[in-house]
Parts: C-alpha cells; structure tokens; sequence
C-alpha cells in the first residue's frame, strides 16, 4: 500500500514538473514577432489579410480609415516562405483592393506599409 501511495506521488510530481514550464504556450513574445505597421491614408476601414506565395488570403487585422496601426504577425504566417504580400479590403466593399509590394522579414522585423488615399 506505501509502495503505491509512493508510485501515485512520484508520478504526480513528474507530471506536474513536465507541465510547469513557461506559460502563454508557443506564442512568439510580442518583442520577437515581425509587425507591420500601416498607414491608411484612405477614407475607407480596410480589413488587412496577408497572402503568401502559394496560399490563399489571412486575415491579420484591420486598419480604421485615416488612422495607422501596428499588426503583430505570427511565426507560423510568415515561416517558410521567402516573401509575402499584404492586401487591403475595404469593409463596406465600397472602394478597390489594394496590395502591396513583396516584403521579405525576419522575425522581429517592422514592416511599414502606406495605404493610399481612395
């Protein structure tokens, strides 16, 4: 009966030692991860995807009208892929799309990108 008990507790330390490293699991820290930050100079809101070389469009934010803002990108949106394009959607499908030239980042890049007026 001891030798159990005893088994029980060493397992449950082990566990709780294998579980008990850094929290916010393998989110990138916020100093580290690449960010573009836009100016939109247009009158429209505009939905900001990003869209690799052979991938469809992600969503990585939005930019209000006349207003700059700061997107943190994710390691996983940006890894193995030697560059990226970004586009802007007007919200209110009013106006046209507009897409970026190719960036190439690294992590903890800034990437800066001005949005024209419409």
């Amino acid at each position: 009966m001891y030798s159990l008990l005893r088994a029980s507790v060493l397992g449950l330390s082990l566990a709780t030692a294998a579980c008990g490293g850094k929290s916010g699991g393998g989110d990138p820290a916020p100093d580290s991860s690449t960010r573009v930050r836009i100016e939109n100079r247009s009158s429209y809101d505009m939905d900001i995807y990003l869209r690799r070389t052979f991938d469809g469009p992600t969503r990585v934010g939005f930019a209000p009208a006349s207003e700059t803002v700061v997107i943190p990108l994710a390691r996983a949106l940006t890894a193995g892929s030697a560059a990226f394009r970004l586009e802007a959607r007007p919200v209110r499908r009013a106006g046209s799309n507009v897409f970026s030239d190719p960036f190439a980042a690294g992590t903890g890049e800034e990437i800066f990108w001005s949005i024209p007026p419409q």
